[in-house]
């Protein structure tokens, strides 16, 4: 099943078989200095553009916005926001909320481009709430299999089941499983050590199962760890082969894009190293 996102660089294309589509996850206001939050409570968004366009001028594809905090006025900004990016910018955008106004005013003003809906448990309420948008919208829904009966499900059985609940009741909506992308859940390996082995399984049986792109947040995994993002690249690296199709990242990853793409040539998602090699003749260094 394959994923279809549009933006006005073109379109971005996720699924089996497809080069791994990563996703900067800097866009996050908790996790950013505190001038980026005083531009936004002033409703500035230059800050928060500069870091979208760093990601995407390192190579990676897409964007994730979310900046949920009482100061900030969700319905005021994250349309200023999308706005910005789709102009000074121009990749494929998720929106990281729970607002239903805010969704709906950020989903108005990218159109005719659709965007992602980050994430969407197996909560009724939540479920309620959110796919009414996206099929209005032809937003791509995130399913977070957690919340109806086994909330953070801890084995491989337990996630299908969450999992399940979301794309039935997708489907009952008439959103159809190219307009999911579902989470293998990524949880800190120093506190669940076995956790890794779990997420990679969950990631087959989505696959082969349930015929459904996925997705990871990468950023979880070195949690607790010296140089946590050395973790989290070892952990996205192993879950290529297992099928992980896109991911949550930090651009701020040494080798990560390169890494990330010599191991898509390996698993054949990039036949013939054509993507590999346009990145490697963008970035060679001149010789005297």
């Amino acid at each position: 099943m394959t994923v279809c996102l549009t933006a006005p660089n073109g379109e971005t294309l996720i699924g089996t078989g497809l080069p791994t589509v990563l996703i900067n996850d800097q866009l996050r206001v908790l996790d950013q200095l505190p001038e980026i939050f005083d531009q936004l409570f002033h409703n500035e968004v230059g800050g928060l553009i500069d870091l979208a366009r760093a990601g995407y001028q390192s190579g990676l594809d897409m964007v994730d916005i979310l900046i949920y905090h009482p100061e900030l006025n969700e319905v005021d900004l994250l349309p200023r926001i999308v706005h910005q990016l789709n102009k000074e910018v121009g990749c494929p955008i998720s929106l990281d909320s729970r607002n239903p106004q805010a969704l709906e005013a950020a989903l108005t003003e990218l159109k005719p481009f659709n965007a992602v809906i980050n994430s969407v448990t197996a909560e009724k309420e939540v479920l309620d709430i959110i796919l009414p948008i996206a099929k209005k919208f032809d937003a791509v829904l995130v399913g977070m299999p957690i919340g109806d009966k086994y909330g953070l499900p801890k084995t491989v059985d337990e996630r299908l089941y969450e999992a399940n609940i979301i794309i039935e009741t997708c489907e009952g909506f008439g959103i159809s499983r190219d307009r999911i992308l579902m989470d293998g859940v990524v949880l800190a390996s120093a506190a669940e050590p076995e956790s890794f082995q779990i997420t990679l399984e969950s990631l087959k049986a989505y696959r082969d199962r349930f015929g459904v792109a996925t997705i990871l947040g990468i950023g979880n995994a070195g949690f607790g760890m010296p140089k946590p993002t050395v973790v989290d690249l070892a952990y996205l690296i192993g879950a290529i082969p297992w099928g992980l199709n896109s991911a949550l990242v930090n651009p701020h990853t040494i080798g990560l894009v390169e890494t990330v793409r010599a191991m898509d040539f390996l698993v054949n998602n990039d036949i013939a190293g054509r993507r590999y090699i346009q990145w490697y003749r963008k970035n060679k260094k001149p010789t005297h």
